[in-house]
């Protein structure tokens, strides 16, 4: 979706979050961001730092066990007679 504002035009997402243009210059454009506090809002590159630093998820040891027995091709018929 693509939309036009003019200086201080809003939209509005979901009746909670308003964004108003508040500034035009040549190259860039200032925005104002009225949301719930519990709205994460971010710059995309800013987002895309978080998400590359977040942990992932560890498997739990029995997980990873299981996974190194399937693997390993010595044991395939002993794991399936298990």
């Amino acid at each position: 979706m693509t939309l036009e504002r003019m200086l201080f035009e809003s939209i509005i997402i979901n009746d909670n979050i308003k964004i108003t243009v508040t500034r035009l210059d040549s190259s860039r454009v200032k925005l104002s961001i009225d949301a719930p506090p519990e709205v994460a809002i971010n710059r995309e590159e800013v987002f895309n730092r978080i998400i590359d630093q977040k942990p992932q998820p560890e498997q739990p040891a029995a997980q990873r066990s299981i996974v190194r027995r399937l693997l390993s091709r010595k044991q395939v018929g002993k794991v399936l007679q298990d």
